[in-house]
């Protein structure tokens, strides 16, 4: 079974297996100062050369997680015959001593007892001999260090089920649920406080689980710190949530270890059968769904499966790896929505929309993947994609419109805003006042300092600034004191209850007094009836668009904007 701790290392290809004793953890950590070595590693290696880390302590050298790193050790032992030490390198920064563990009664083989060292480290006289002591005490453990003390991925579907069986031979109303839970920030604790603390953490949350686990309840890991719990046939979802609440309260009390008290917290998605899914795999489906939502909160917190949650779980599985791929392939697009002056009733320019059509599941809602890819940090990649191809197009329009573009206020934190607009502008040719970059307001900026700087060089260029989704989000009027704007686009949540909601209507007259008296433009969003339009232009709003004036429509479709 995957070690919990250890399997949450990202970019590892290895299985890390079992969680260990207080007296096994020292025994290791004591073989450092023993062998001089930077990391020692208990290694089981598949004929293929497939490395799994059993049990490790210090600082692993990234090339032990190549494939090559596990053939290279089967290499340098079948050079020595499989008896005694042999040495060898991973790479030309890392070189090795190991040492097969004698195989034990219950046949177990192919695992071996590594000391690595920076190239270069002069071997202390005593590491071969700490080496074949401690292989020697692991051989004499009894038991498989491959298995731990609960059941594994395999054996939970096998008893999911018999449990699904057995509740279609009970009455109607009969349902069980599956609980999904994960130890909050498993990455984050492993690297403040090392591997082996994060599995004595993990065996004492477990022993508590096991604790407030009704009888006839099924407990089981499923790798990287998440953890399955079915509930008895005939539980009802009422009874679950009152069983989730109190496994989330086992994290209320700090795990002591000899460094002292350690806070953890655990997250809980869970759904119930068959009224969140109607087989097995949904259900489990259904509950990854929940704990992620659960996650997304900060951790700490419960989520029931929903219809709704399953749907979008499902849409952003594989996402990342589809987004890149649209990317790469040039397969997203842009859509166009016209934007209008008030007086004149002209079109004055155009906001570009990022739109995915994803294969086999048709056109992405905007928000999911856009929110996703800030998340992974895929979010500078389909900006960069947007501004560019949106400046490109514009070159080829009848009238030189003005063309409106978002960008992630990430690229403000980062200081690449400026860089990018210019890099853009030179490629592309196009006039810098006809380019207008809109970040929303329902994102942070970062730092003010950090941002007013990014923004003010943005503005040099000769660009035009935008606050998007004015009013809706992150502190407002401080942004409208600090940033050099030229124009706030009002949130549709205002504009839609003009001339319905007296304190709508008092709000967007003040807001378009504040922007008048800074000399900044205003443009209303979500415009949908003559009457709001009437509104807007009575009281001095300069610019509006919205579905009255017309829909987001792609380049082909607008003659207007087909290229020539």
């Amino acid at each position: 079974m995957s070690s919990p701790a250890r399997g949450a290392q990202k970019g590892t290809t290895h299985e890390y297996s079992g969680t260990f004793s207080d007296s096994r953890c020292v025994l290791f950590r004591l073989l450092l100062p023993a062998t001089g070595a930077s990391a020692v590693i208990l290694l089981h290696i598949a004929k293929t050369g497939t490395a799994s880390v059993l049990q490790s302590t210090g600082d692993l050298p990234a090339s032990l997680r190549k494939t090559i790193a596990g053939e290279t050790i089967l290499a340098a032992d079948h050079a020595q015959s499989g008896s005694g030490s042999f040495r060898g390198k991973f790479s030309t920064d890392w070189s090795f001593l190991g040492c097969p563990v004698p195989p034990h009664h219950d046949s177990r083989t192919n695992q071996f007892l590594i000391a690595c060292y920076p190239a270069g480290t002069c071997l202390y006289p005593a590491a071969q001999g700490a080496l074949h002591d401690v292989a020697g005490q692991i051989a004499a453990e009894p038991g498989d260090l491959g298995k731990s003390s609960l059941p594994d991925r395999e054996e939970s579907l096998h008893v999911l089920h018999q449990f699904i069986e057995k509740t279609g031979q009970l009455s109607r109303r009969a349902v069980f649920s599956l609980i999904h839970l994960n130890l909050d920030h498993l990455s984050l604790i492993n690297e403040r406080y090392g591997w082996d603390t994060a599995d004595l953490i993990l065996a004492e949350m477990i022993r508590r689980l096991k604790a407030v686990l009704p009888e006839g309840c099924f407990l089981s890991s499923v790798g990287g710190g998440h953890f399955m719990v079915l509930t008895p046939p005939g539980t009802t979802a009422v009874t679950t949530r009152s069983l989730v609440n109190a496994i989330l309260k086992i994290s209320s009390t700090p795990v002591s270890l000899d460094m002292g008290a350690i806070p953890f917290s655990i997250s809980a998605g869970w759904s119930v059968y068959p009224q969140d899914a109607a087989d097995a795999n949904q259900l489990i489906l259904a509950a990854r769904a929940a704990l992620t939502e659960a996650n997304r909160t900060g951790g700490g917190h419960e989520r029931r499966a929903s219809a709704e949650l399953t749907n979008a779980y499902a849409v952003t599985s594989n996402l990342e790896q589809d987004l890149l791929k649209a990317v790469e392939d040039d397969a997203l697009f842009l859509k166009w929505m016209p934007i209008v002056d008030t007086a004149s009733q002209k079109i004055v320019g155009h906001e570009a929309l990022l739109r995915w059509t994803r294969p086999g599941h048709g056109e992405v809602a905007p928000n999911l993947f856009i929110r996703y890819a800030e998340e992974v940090g895929m979010i500078e990649a389909l900006d960069s994609w947007s501004l560019r191809n949106a400046c490109q197009a514009a070159l080829h329009w009848p009238t030189p419109l003005r063309v409106c573009v978002n960008v992630s206020p990430v690229w403000l934190v980062n200081e690449r805003l400026a860089p990018l607009v210019e890099a853009v502008l030179t490629e592309t040719g196009l006039p810098p006042g006809r380019l207008q970059i809109e970040l929303s307001e329902c994102r942070p900026f970062g730092p003010s300092d950090i941002a007013f700087r990014e923004l003010s060089r943005v503005r040099a260029l000769g660009v035009r600034l935008a606050i998007d989704d004015f009013g809706a989000g992150y502190s407002s009027l401080e942004r409208l004191r600090i940033y050099p704007l030229d124009q706030i686009k009002l949130d549709r949540a205002f504009v839609q209850y003009l001339g319905e909601d007296m304190r709508a209507d008092e709000i967007m007259y003040a807001i378009l007094s504040l922007a008048r008296s800074l000399n900044i433009t205003c443009c209303a969003k979500g415009v949908e009836t003559e009457h709001q339009m009437a509104l807007l232009d009575a009281n001095g709003c300069e610019e509006v668009q919205g579905y009255l004036l017309g829909a987001p429509i792609r380049d082909s479709h607008v003659p207007h904007l087909a290229q020539t």
